[in-house]
């Protein structure tokens, strides 16, 4: 919706402006002028929302927009730097899985873990001054209630660096509230969109038997 009312206010103020210099220039005005107004304003909608969703991925729109795709689920293997109390040791990486859903002006980010879920609240794709883009954001993740004892339901952040070469991969690190921190490796993608921890593993799983 602020997608088509910017769209709105920008055709009705360049009509403004072009029926003020025809006046200005003497030009005889007619009502008949603006009676493709609202069909065209329809149709300039429909394919600014098109090319926002779908369009801006196209090959043949990539010299004009260079934001990297990386919409779809992928398989990614965690490394935290927690210690276990109870051992005084570190933990192995963890497979966890990734669903980000792009358009070209919003980008969502979940995590899915075998005990929480992590959301974005907030997070950009910057290009930095060597071209590389990169994912900066702060999530919320909330812990299944079973294991709240243990985990609580914290803030954090994240930076990841998208590098497109041969085949799109995205590493970088977090960091939350609790004190921890880690590594980030996505590596693995699907087109399709999972909902949940168990589904993503049975559904790359499958993948990789396949």
């Amino acid at each position: 919706m602020n997608l088509q009312r910017a769209i709105k206010s920008i055709i009705y103020l360049v009509v403004f402006a072009w029926t003020v210099f025809l006046f200005v220039q003497g030009q005889a005005l007619h009502a008949s002028f603006l009676k493709p107004l609202s069909g065209v304003t329809t149709v300039v909608i429909w394919i600014a929302i098109a090319f926002d969703l779908y369009l801006w991925k196209w090959p043949i729109f990539r010299w004009l927009v260079k934001r990297p795709a990386v919409d779809g689920s992928w398989r990614v293997e965690l490394q935290s730097n927690w210690i276990n109390p109870a051992t005084n040791e570190g933990i192995p990486p963890l497979e966890v899985f990734m669903v980000i859903t792009q358009t070209l002006s919003t980008l969502t980010m979940r995590l899915m873990t075998p005990e929480s879920t992590s959301k974005l609240v907030g997070a950009e794709i910057v290009c930095a001054p060597d071209k590389i883009y990169c994912i900066s954001g702060v999530y919320h993740n909330e812990p299944a209630y079973s294991v709240r004892y243990r985990s609580e339901i914290h803030y954090g952040g994240l930076n990841l660096q998208i590098a497109e070469d041969d085949k799109t991969t995205i590493t970088g690190h977090y960091w939350t509230d609790r004190k921890t921190a880690g590594t980030m490796t996505l590596t693995e993608r699907s087109s399709k969109k999972y909902q949940s921890y168990a589904a993503a593993k049975a559904g790359f799983d499958g993948i990789t038997k396949g």
